[in-house]
């Protein structure tokens, strides 16, 4: 297994869900990928370029959580603000978690990633963060870690 404090997010996906996170080097920070720095992210950017990652973990968490990204959020009319290079200098979260059970989302509101960023409640997911933080977190959402390549190396 390697060691998950030494690792940390660098880029990211998501499948409804499912989230990919792929992770690189804790000291690192020259990681870069094509387009990284155009806006809108979501129609310009490509993933983290290969040799910066040193593993990919997938989470999939249940219907009662929203993962919302900056991409679908309908404030932004299809463009959202934000390069992977704004969220590499944590300038705004990758993704915004939200348990409905906690904000009493009786009638299942999708909410909006521009609506929840400032919420207490909600989780955010930065570039940057340490990948042990993010598996002792998933629990708390009720996430189970479904997939991992090059960090858990058959544990799990």
């Amino acid at each position: 297994m390697k060691d998950t404090e030494k690792l940390k997010v660098i880029d990211f996906e998501t499948y409804g869900n499912v989230i990919r996170l792929y992770t690189g080097d804790i000291n690192d920070n020259e990681y870069w990928g094509d387009d990284w720095n155009d806006r809108p992210w979501e129609h310009n950017a490509g993933t983290v370029y290969s040799e910066y990652v040193k593993g990919i973990i997938e989470i999939a968490f249940p219907s009662f959580i929203q993962v919302l990204s900056p991409a679908d959020d309908w404030h932004y009319s299809g463009n959202s603000p934000f390069s992977k290079e704004d969220f590499k200098k944590m300038k705004a979260p990758c993704l915004v978690l939200v348990d409905d059970r906690i904000n009493g989302n009786e009638y299942y509101t999708e909410w909006c990633y521009s609506e929840k960023v400032g919420d207490k409640t909600a989780w955010l997911i930065y570039f940057n963060d340490i990948l042990f933080d993010i598996i002792k977190k998933i629990k708390e959402y009720s996430g189970v870690l479904i997939a991992s390549e090059g960090i858990l190396d058959g544990e799990g």
